[in-house]
């Protein structure tokens, strides 16, 4: 079951496995951002270590009501004990744990600094 904790700066973090092109796990503290609809978003210098596979651009709607064309990426990562193909969205923010991932699954946190947040595979979905 993925966890993590509640930032000082009142984020959701989540510590997920994303394994490289090589097959290697590479751990990495990740945002919950349930306004974000894709899977994870990664910053270049991450997914030029991992060296991904380019899946080409798309255009998404950002908070603000701007459209963005980012660079998207191929990858892999571990998620309820399990290797899960995902598609990586290149942003230079903190990476960003996204719906995509979250959709299925049961998200459970203690608000305060430090409480935990879990994530839980629901059954059946």
């Amino acid at each position: 079951m993925p966890s993590g904790h509640i930032s000082a700066d009142r984020e959701a973090l989540i510590t997920i496995d994303i394994l490289g092109r090589d097959g290697r796990s590479h751990p990495l503290e990740a945002v919950v951002d349930t306004g974000f609809d894709g899977a994870l978003s990664l910053p270049g210098a991450f997914i030029r270590e991992l060296d991904l596979a380019s899946a080409g651009e798309r255009f998404f709607e950002l908070a603000n009501g701007d459209l963005f064309e980012f660079e998207l990426y191929h990858g892999w990562i571990l998620w309820h004990g399990r290797r899960s193909r995902v598609v990586i969205l290149q942003s230079e923010t903190a990476p960003l744990l996204g719906m995509e991932l979250l959709w299925g699954s049961r998200v459970t946190m203690d608000t305060l600094d430090g409480g935990a947040v879990e994530i839980e595979e629901l059954a059946g979905v």
